[in-house]
């Protein structure tokens, strides 16, 4: 592995030069297009491919911050936009219209809708000539989201929900990374270890002491570790929780209008370079097979870590 990782670069850019692109890709089948961000380092860099999930009232602009420094470490990216569960529900921003906005969003229906959304995406990549060869040649895939967005990969990655289809992941998804990850509804269904005990793909959780639902829903800091716990161990599994990390510290750069709802604080959380040397370190172990990038993920980088962050992995 590169030498990035270590505390006095922890989280500084990798060495390759990415550029970004503006497009749309339309699902007839379901009348619905989708507006993408491309992230696109260059070619020789290329290590695999990774797909982002907004939360509810974001665009493809969110998690510009993680995909742009990825990007910079040779992971291309995709930053999809959901229409219905975007940005166009901070239209009106009176805090008890944008509560019923947000609330109404979350639901089933819209759920399935992501998570096609980026099943119909991943379907495209290599076949679709609009899109830039170094995606439609990706074999490596990981997917990413969060918040709503981290619900969606949770259920592609595998968690089973009685209100959703369950299908099997492209043979290509080998990583799952959740920003904020949650288990609503814990008491309904036959339980959360029947629940995320199918997800078998690499799955890294990352949350805060904060990071509740930002009074917008019924998730406590405490709910968003429960994927983790119920998750199989083996040996694949990830849990960071960064001390006094809030909901907002993972979204990995807000847009205009989210900012101007909810007043976000613009400066990075004390823990950013942590969380960008994590994350890239566990893409580099698990859709680039980098052994030292494993082996730095489970013995180093808990030395890097504040006294009250929690590193954990079964």
């Amino acid at each position: 592995m590169d030498r990035p990782l270590n505390r006095p670069a922890a989280g500084a850019a990798g060495p390759c030069r990415v550029s970004t692109r503006l497009t749309l890709l339309h699902d007839t089948r379901r009348a619905r297009s989708l507006p993408l961000k491309l992230y696109l380092p260059d070619l020789p860099c290329s290590k695999g491919l990774i797909l982002f999930s907004h939360g509810l009232g974001g665009s493809r602009e969110g998690g510009a911050d993680w995909l742009q420094h990825w990007a910079s470490h040779g992971f291309a990216a995709i930053a999809v936009q959901h229409p219905g569960s975007d940005v166009s529900l901070l239209r009106n921003n009176s805090p008890l219209a944008l509560r019923h906005a947000f609330k109404a969003a979350m639901n089933p229906e819209e759920l399935a809708r992501r998570v096609d959304d980026l099943r119909f995406v991943i379907r495209h990549i290599g076949h679709d000539s609009s899109l830039p060869d170094i995606i439609n040649s990706a074999t490596d895939i990981g997917i990413a989201g969060h918040s709503f967005g981290a619900v969606t990969v949770q259920i592609l990655a595998g968690e089973r929900r009685p209100d959703q289809h369950p299908e099997p992941p492209d043979p290509r998804v080998h990583a799952a990374l959740a920003l904020s990850p949650s288990a609503r509804f814990e008491d309904i269904g036959p339980g959360l270890d029947h629940r995320f005990g199918h997800i078998h793909l690499p799955f890294f959780s990352l949350t805060g002491s904060r990071d509740d639902g930002m009074g917008l829903s019924d998730i406590t800091a405490a709910n968003r570790e429960l994927p983790y716990r119920h998750m199989p161990a083996d040996h694949s599994k990830y849990l960071l929780v960064f001390a006094n990390g809030n909901h907002l510290d993972f979204a990995g750069q807000a847009s205009a209008a989210e900012g101007a709802v909810f007043h976000i604080r613009r400066s990075p959380p004390v823990f950013r370079d942590n969380l960008l040397a994590a994350s890239t370190a566990y893409w580099l172990a698990h859709l680039a097979s980098d052994a030292d990038a494993r082996h730095w993920l489970t013995s180093d980088l808990p030395g890097l870590l504040r006294p009250d962050d929690r590193f954990e992995h079964k």
